[in-house]
């Protein structure tokens, strides 16, 4: 992507001084990070509704609705249908605890790919030199 085409779409993300996304921000930022965002849901509903929005504004490309679907349930594991139970708030904070562990592995995937496109974006310039 040139410089016009990234002035043509901004992105909703912070960028990072290579120009690519910065997961980190994006994930435990202060302003607030996503991580820090849905820690402060206050009933498993909540949790994993705000989760479960993240997954689906992270993953939107056409291609992306299995890994979609299987995050989805990979959140099932961590806040099952309550049915209105009541529950402690140890049990809640253990259900934070287990997004925000699913959220750094999205994080770190996703550092992890920001990585390898910027090694094939400077391999390639490298190349025209």
């Amino acid at each position: 992507m040139d410089t016009a085409e990234a002035d043509d779409n901004p992105s909703p993300w912070p960028q990072t001084s290579e120009g690519v996304t910065d997961w980190e921000m994006v994930f435990e930022g202060s302003s607030p990070g996503l991580i820090k965002l849905i820690g402060t849901a206050h009933t498993p509903m909540t949790l994993k509704d705000c989760a479960t929005v993240v997954v689906q504004q992270l993953f939107t490309r056409d291609d992306d609705s299995m890994m979609v679907m299987k995050l989805i349930i990979d959140l099932e594991g961590i806040i099952p249908d309550a049915d209105g139970e009541v529950l402690s708030g140890e049990e809640i904070n253990a259900m934070r605890d287990g997004i925000s562990a699913f959220l750094r592995q999205i994080k770190d995937e996703r550092i992890k790919q920001a990585k390898e496109y910027l090694k094939k974006r400077n391999n390639g310039e490298e190349r025209r030199r």
